[in-house]
C-alpha cells in the first residue's frame, strides 16, 4: 500500500502522464509507485504554471494525498490475504480472532 504525495508530470508519445511517488523512507531520496495517464486523474493538459518533469507535493496543488498501490504489492496484499484466511482455517478456536 502507498500514497500519493508527490507527482511529476511528463510527455509520452504526445501524451500527459503523471509519475506518482511517496514520501521516501529514510533511505533513499525518493518512492516511485507507477506512471499513469494524467486523463485518469481526471488531468486533461498540464495545469498552468507547472513545468514538465518537475516534482510537486499534491497538497501545493489543492490535491489530498491519495491511495494508490504498485502492483507488486497489489500481489505481496493478495498473497498474505491468502496465506491468513488458509491460516485461519487451520486453527480453529484460535485466538487471532
Amino acid at each position: 500500500m502507498a500514497y500519493a504525495h508527490e507527482i511529476k508530470f511528463f510527455l509520452e508519445n504526445e501524451e500527459l502522464f503523471a509519475a506518482l511517488f511517496d514520501n521516501p523512507p529514510f533511505f533513499c531520496d525518493e518512492f516511485w509507485i507507477k506512471n499513469i495517464k494524467a486523463e485518469s486523474l481526471g488531468i486533461k493538459k498540464l495545469p498552468e504554471g507547472l513545468q514538465l518533469g518537475k516534482k510537486y507535493k499534491v497538497q501545493d496543488l489543492g490535491i489530498k494525498p491519495f491511495h494508490t498501490t504498485k502492483p507488486e504489492f497489489e500481489f505481496m496484499d493478495k498473497l498474505a490475504e491468502t496465506a491468513w484466511k488458509a491460516g485461519t482455517k487451520i486453527i480453529p478456536g484460535s485466538f487471532l480472532f
